[in-house]
């Protein structure tokens, strides 16, 4: 108590100064209109840039909410078309399902590319399971730990998926050279075929890993090979692999049936 009236003593100017301050303040501004009115103003626009910044953070969580149920209604949608190619086809239906996910983590640069995403093996991710994403074919789960997923994309040295010529239904083999992320060369298609550049390049559905017919690129160019009789088409990619953030993992169903049905199979013909 002592220490409380010693510092009022001190400093008792400066306290009678700013409670003057305080009234002459509150004398100004209830008995002035246009202080007040000035005021009033200064209120309204803080509370205003409050208000704002307030509402632009709930829309941007709302985005946020609205995107994530855009990819499970598209994932759904996938998913029903898939399943209804898949009816059509095989008289099946519930051959694929389709989970949404989005890239946390991706490269385009290195030989080696990955994307990671934010999706594991507690959301149903398994590894060897196809990935897609808005414009097309993006790669294959490498591996997944409890909430994330390694994605082996398209432009990856070890990337190799079967591929055909939509409109010839010729097929071959899709692979990466390492040099330009826009682009994968389709193999192993016969001279006599002729390529158009445009002519679209999608999934042929070996593997057991994609359905067919999903789009990979399109051919822009071909060369030649007199001597093996094959010709090798560069395609460029539908997926921009600088830009990626949704996409959809896709998993066959019946993809163990069919790992084992290709194990005996090639054990018979060893």
């Amino acid at each position: 108590m002592r220490n409380l009236l010693n510092f009022i003593w001190l400093h008792h100017f400066t306290i009678v100064f700013l409670v003057l301050e305080l009234i002459g303040f509150y004398l100004l501004v209830n008995f002035n209109d246009f202080h007040q009115s000035k005021l009033q103003q200064s209120s309204v626009a803080i509370s205003g840039r409050l208000y704002e910044w307030q509402n632009a953070f709930g829309q941007y969580v709302g985005l946020i909410d609205e995107n994530d149920k855009l990819r499970e209604t598209n994932a759904k949608l996938i998913d029903e078309q898939l399943n209804a190619q898949a009816g059509a086809q095989h008289k099946r239906l519930g051959d694929f399902t389709v989970i949404a996910a989005e890239a946390i983590q991706s490269t385009y640069h290195l030989e080696n590319n990955y994307i990671i995403i934010n999706a594991g093996s507690e959301q149903g991710i398994k590894p060897a399971s196809a990935v897609i994403g808005n414009d097309g074919v993006l790669g294959i789960i490498h591996s997944t730990s409890a909430n994330y997923s390694s994605i082996l994309p398209l432009i990856h040295s070890q990337s190799n998926i079967s591929a055909r010529l939509k409109s010839t239904e010729y097929f071959g083999q899709c692979s990466w050279t390492g040099i330009d992320e826009q682009y994968i060369m389709l193999e192993n298609i016969p001279n006599h075929v002729e390529v158009d550049s445009g002519q679209l390049v999608v999934t042929r559905g070996g593997g057991g890993v994609f359905p067919p017919g999903i789009i990979i690129g399109a051919a822009e160019s071909s060369q030649k090979d007199e001597s093996s009789g094959f010709q090798e088409i560069k395609v460029r990619l539908a997926s921009d692999f600088r830009k990626v953030s949704s996409l959809y993992i896709i998993q066959n169903l019946h993809k163990t049936e069919y790992d084992s049905l290709m194990q005996s199979t090639t054990q018979w013909i060893d």
